[in-house]
């Protein structure tokens, strides 16, 4: 079956190509010469396929900001759905949410008349490309641990709300961690898939083409699995500098978020998070979601 991916993901095998001229003499990395192959055997004619299999969530029903007030939105950050021992593991905590945590988080959005979008929706917001609606929220997933599929999508799909998962391809199937069955339910339910990198590495360690490669094939194997466009991005560990965005709207990705806590939503590759904590009771979370109101 072919797969339409982002056309955009073209413009990282031209960039490779002109800044051989631009950048010093570098030894390709194996990987990245895997993913620059890889993007060189694309062609327009295999992008343009007949729409995925998949069906598309259907519209929401919210009310539209009003015209020319494009509204804050929140975006959450979220990595595990389960129960931790704050003194057995205290970074797990912190890391962490219940699944009655959650469920009280969903139910309060709701009650507040939030509306839950996808980054991918946001990043078309901010471009004007869709209407935002008037309280919106976008709820994120990080790494693609298989509580994501256990625990926190049937509180999703309980409430109503979507949420966008970023997944690392080099981490999917292993122990604890969501296999691609897993992932193509959440698609099929309407959640977004985003990329998190290959292996989650600090991307400013890397050489140009280590960037290109943990970047771009990430999107692409993802997408090839799932059988939907990955378009949004997430920086592994919030680590990223601008020839890194550069490096991710060149791969055809919409968006990108960060774990810059407060920060402006000028620029769809560098959104700052709202991070959620273990220790964060309802009043807290009421608290920092209701700030940007």
């Amino acid at each position: 079956m072919r797969v339409l991916f982002p056309v955009g993901v073209l413009g990282v095998l031209l960039a490779a190509i002109m800044l051989t001229t631009q950048r010093p003499s570098l030894p390709l990395h194996p990987a990245s010469a895997t993913a620059l192959a890889g993007l060189a055997g694309m062609t327009l004619a295999q992008t343009d396929v007949p729409p995925s299999p998949i069906p598309a969530p259907p519209t929401p029903a919210y009310a539209p900001a009003p015209p020319g007030q494009r509204p804050y939105v929140p975006i959450l950050m979220y990595h595990y759905v389960r129960t931790v021992d704050a003194n057995l593991d205290p970074l797990g905590y912190d890391l962490s949410v219940t699944h009655d945590q959650l469920a009280a988080q969903l139910a309060w959005l709701q009650s507040q008349g939030y509306a839950t979008i996808t980054v991918s929706t946001l990043a078309a917001c901010m471009r004007g490309e869709v209407p935002c609606p008037a309280h919106a929220v976008a709820l994120t997933f990080d790494d693609g641990h298989l509580d994501a599929y256990t625990d926190a999508l049937p509180l999703l799909q309980q409430y109503g709300a979507v949420a966008t998962f970023y997944i690392v391809r080099g981490f999917v199937g292993q122990e604890a961690y969501m296999g691609w069955d897993e992932i193509r339910a959440l698609a099929q339910a309407g959640m977004e898939i985003g990329a998190h990198s290959i292996s989650h590495l600090d991307l400013t360690t890397l050489s140009y083409y280590e960037q290109v490669d943990q970047i771009a094939r990430a999107g692409q194997e993802i997408a090839a699995e799932v059988g939907v466009p990955v378009r949004s991005f997430c920086y592994p560990a919030g680590r990223f500098n601008p020839d890194i965005a550069t490096i991710t709207r060149d791969a055809g990705y919409t968006s990108a978020t960060t774990t810059i806590q407060e920060g402006p939503q000028d620029d769809p590759y560098t959104l700052p998070r709202l991070r959620i904590y273990g220790a964060m009771d309802l009043d807290g979370f009421a608290a920092t979601v209701g700030a940007y109101r």
